[in-house]
């Protein structure tokens, strides 16, 4: 059901907009605040109300069709904890709007809206261990105040934004944050699997969307050192503009969102062969290794073919830190970033064996 991740995406973006304008209020640095319209931040508050209800649509609608849809939303609001979550994160939500609406209250606001994103957490990991849903809440919090702060500066930044400033508290609050979405990605996936399974869990969609935002995030952190230089750059080059910069970052993060929400919409398969009898392969997977069966194991080797995509992507990647030095167009970097996460996936797949 495409609604799902479809609705798990947008909640990302909500959840991200509200985050990164909480952010700004909380830093109050006059020479580097974004103009983000009071209307826009409203609407991204109501937003994130209605798009974190994917899985109750989704039950609804797999009961419905049997019991009617009116009992079977009574029921899966409030029997289960789908409808359970939904609910919680719909009164937070009410009490985050109108506190933004009037302006008051700004860690008040926060303090509720991370029970939003704890109430997502547990929604997404309910079946899992207490340490389970707080790496999963850790990994969606600094996941989505670092993206909401990128999204702001993106779109909402005037022509007396202060780079300097803003790069002096966004560079170390961005590092921060990284180390916090590594830390809690690598619990939440020795979690979800067994990390001996990876080369295996290739096979499915599931695999293949987590070794694509593992691929992804790479020139990821790439632009995130780049940006604890970009104080230096703008300090000894007033006229140098990095918006352009922060957009490609907040580019390859969107893809890491995309896949993300696919992930987050379904679970980890516990028998990876029965997951392929049962839905097959993955469309990409399929077409790359065409006899592979439901009892194939997945061995790693070192070709020649891989070899070189290794060495090629590591070029490119170092070719961003280049174009940064040299003041080129972030243009060229972003596609230097997306030719290096092409030829890591190449080099990844290239090196199985089944």
């Amino acid at each position: 059901m495409i609604l799902v991740p479809l609705m798990e995406l947008l909640s990302y973006i909500a959840f991200s907009f509200v985050a990164g304008y909480l952010v700004f209020r909380l830093v109050r640095k006059q020479e580097a605040a974004v103009q983000t319209p009071r209307s826009d931040v409203l609407a991204g508050a109501a937003s994130a109300a209605l798009v974190t209800s994917g899985p109750v649509i989704n039950l609804v609608s797999l009961i419905g069709a049997k019991d009617g849809y009116g009992k079977a939303l009574l029921t899966v609001l409030f029997q289960t904890t789908a409808g359970h979550v939904w609910l919680g994160i719909f009164l937070l939500a009410i009490c985050v709007w109108v506190l933004l609406y009037v302006n008051k209250l700004p860690v008040t606001t926060l303090v509720l809206f991370l029970g939003m994103l704890f109430l997502h957490a547990y929604g997404s990991h309910s079946s899992g261990s207490v340490m389970d849903t707080l790496a999963h809440f850790v990994h969606l919090s600094a996941a989505v105040f670092w993206v909401g702060v990128l999204v702001h500066v993106c779109f909402y930044t005037s022509k007396h934004f202060s780079w300097e400033s803003f790069l002096k508290w966004f560079a170390p609050f961005a590092a921060v944050l990284v180390m916090a979405v590594i830390g809690s990605g690598i619990i939440v996936m020795l979690f979800a699997m067994d990390i001996q399974d990876y080369g295996n869990a290739l096979m499915l969609t599931y695999g293949q969307m987590l070794l694509i935002k593992h691929i992804v995030f790479i020139p990821v952190l790439v632009f995130t050192v780049i940006n604890l230089f970009l104080v230096r750059k703008v300090r000894q080059h007033p006229h140098f503009q990095p918006l352009n910069w922060i957009r490609a970052e907040a580019f390859l993060l969107a893809i890491v969102f995309a896949c993300s929400a696919l992930l987050g919409s379904s679970a980890a398969p516990a028998d990876i062969a029965e997951a392929l009898r049962n839905a097959g392969a993955a469309p990409i997977f399929g077409s790359i290794f065409q006899r592979v069966t439901a009892g194939s194991v997945a061995t790693w080797y070192m070709s020649i073919t891989g070899i070189v995509c290794f060495v090629g992507a590591g070029l490119f990647l170092g070719s961003i830190l280049y174009f940064c030095k040299k003041r080129a167009r972030a243009s060229f970097a972003l596609a230097a970033a997306c030719a290096a996460s092409g030829l890591l996936y190449a080099a990844i797949m290239s090196s199985l064996r089944f």
